[in-house]
């Protein structure tokens, strides 16, 4: 199974929202986890992405903020971060790692995605929006097969 780890800053927004993304798209393809370079472990998702999520049908159950770990890096196929300093921070926590890290928004024009924490709604509905796309991309470049639903997104009601 494919391991993929996607990493933010606190791990309350914009990698939780990735996680559900993606494991949303890949089904069990793939094992879809998410941590942060400062996380406050224990933290549960930020409100403005638990509500994005629930109103695109997709959720985190019990979702608790990790701080990331060599361990979780070395074990990940893939490494996904929000922006360039995070890769720098995560490549000089493993270097031998640096080529299974990129950015989520690499095939989006290496766009980065900024924390939309304390800022609007529409900021968290624009990040949202960008991280699905990313998401969407890197689906595209997945190197498994999970069959005709790959990156699907599920219907819900």
């Amino acid at each position: 199974m494919y391991r993929i780890l996607i990493v933010c800053v606190g791990n309350i927004c914009r990698s939780p929202m990735a996680e559900a993304i993606l494991r949303a798209r890949l089904g069990s393809g793939a094992h879809v986890r998410s941590a942060g370079l400062a996380a406050r472990v224990g933290d549960g998702v930020y409100p403005m992405a638990a509500e994005l999520l629930k109103e695109n049908g997709l959720g985190l159950d019990r979702h608790s903020a990790r701080q990331v770990d060599l361990r979780m890096l070395a074990e990940s196929d893939l490494i996904l971060a929000m922006e360039r300093r995070q890769l720098r921070a995560l490549a000089a926590i493993a270097p031998p790692l640096r080529d299974r890290m990129h950015l989520l928004g690499r095939w989006k024009g290496m766009r980065e995605i900024r924390d939309p924490c304390g800022r609007s709604r529409e900021e968290f509905m624009r990040t949202f929006e960008m991280i699905d796309a990313s998401a969407r991309a890197w689906c595209d470049r997945m190197p498994m097969n999970v069959g005709s639903r790959m990156c699907a997104m599920p219907a819900h009601t």
